[in-house]
């Protein structure tokens, strides 16, 4: 196909290039090539072989070292927003279930307070350091409750 060939093409001018290329400019060709997208280790390879034989094992564990390390990278980066993510979805989650645990003590309170005014400072600690099922079950307990005692009977 016409693009297949136009690959061809310009694999072939790289080549030349680097054939002809000044010493000090090769470094910068052979990144060119292995930052070019469209070619693949094989590839290269043959880029390289064609330009200098007795350097394709240095180049081509080099091109090893920055494949791995920049998947390396990659797979650092994905990690790392993805924990992000996960920690602002808990920290939003924990942050939902510790206002909805507030709401329920402070109506809890207020129910409290109206039916059996005063309230001691004991109750009103026990209250806020209380999981959300204990405040759900002392809430279904007020409306019966004779007393302040019987919401909070174990």
């Amino acid at each position: 196909t016409r693009g297949k060939s136009r690959q061809v093409a310009i694999k072939e001018l790289l080549i030349e290039a680097l054939k002809d290329a000044p010493e000090e400019l090769r470094p910068v060709l052979y990144y060119l090539i292995q930052t070019y997208t469209a070619y693949d280790e094989k590839t290269i390879q043959e880029i390289i072989r064609k330009v200098q034989p007795e350097e394709i094992d240095t180049m081509m564990s080099q091109f090893a070292r920055d494949i791995t390390k920049t998947a390396r990278q990659e797979a650092l980066q994905q990690g790392m927003q993805r924990g992000i993510q996960q920690g602002m979805q808990q920290g939003v989650q924990q942050g939902m279930q510790r206002g909805r645990q507030e709401g329920e003590a402070g109506l809890l309170l207020r129910l409290l307070s109206y039916r059996f005014h005063p309230l001691p400072d004991e109750i009103t600690q026990r209250i806020h350091t209380a999981d959300p099922n204990t405040i759900e079950a002392w809430a279904d307990r007020i409306l019966d409750a004779k007393s302040l005692d019987e919401v909070f009977l174990e």
